[in-house]
């Protein structure tokens, strides 16, 4: 049948391999690789500056969303103040025209009179909307005088009353919370 040879390939003497080839192949091969390591030292470079630059970026994104909260707060509670102030203004716009439903009360004493019950009933009905807002009237007749609460609009001289005593309101005061809304017209006592 064939010529099956079995056994080790003689190969003649004088036959030369080409090996100039394969060491280019290597040398090609090492360049190759030592590219792609450079490639990848790049790469892992880019990425850790990426990360930086992520950090940074989502630092400053934080700043920003803080600093908008922070504005945020800021407005509400300077419309807040500002919508107190504009109440109060209100408000104290409103006082004389009680101060003087409450004179004319007391300037009239007829309580079976019909015109006398309606502005008593205007009068109650304004002092329950300042209410609503927190505004109470007071009266210091016995206290010691306070500049910050009582506006001196007479003094008197009474020795057996000690100095500084309130004896007369002529206008009730009013706080709003625990602020002056308007403070009392009070005759005080002063030793001459």
């Amino acid at each position: 049948m064939g010529n099956n040879q079995t056994g080790p390939i003689k190969v003649p003497i004088n036959a030369s391999f080409d090996t100039s080839s394969s060491d280019e192949d290597r040398h090609e091969d090492m360049k190759k690789k030592d590219e792609a390591y450079e490639e990848i030292a790049q790469l892992k470079k880019q990425i850790v500056e990426l990360k930086e630059a992520l950090a940074k970026a989502e630092d400053s994104r934080r700043r920003a969303a803080a600093d908008l909260e922070n504005s945020r707060k800021r407005f509400e509670r300077e419309l807040e103040r500002q919508q107190a102030l504009e109440r109060e203004s209100i408000l104290r716009r409103w006082l004389p025209v009680v101060d003087n439903l409450e004179r004319a009360l007391k300037a009239e004493d007829g309580r079976n009179n019909p015109w006398y019950l309606g502005v008593e009933a205007i009068y109650l009905q304004m002092l329950d909307i300042l209410r609503q807002f927190n505004v109470q009237p007071f009266a210091p007749i016995g206290e010691e005088f306070d500049p910050e609460r009582h506006e001196a609009v007479a003094t008197v001289d009474l020795t057996d009353e000690p100095e500084g005593k309130i004896v007369e309101v002529t206008e009730n005061g009013y706080m709003i919370g625990d602020s002056v809304l308007r403070p009392a017209k009070v005759v005080s006592v002063i030793h001459k």
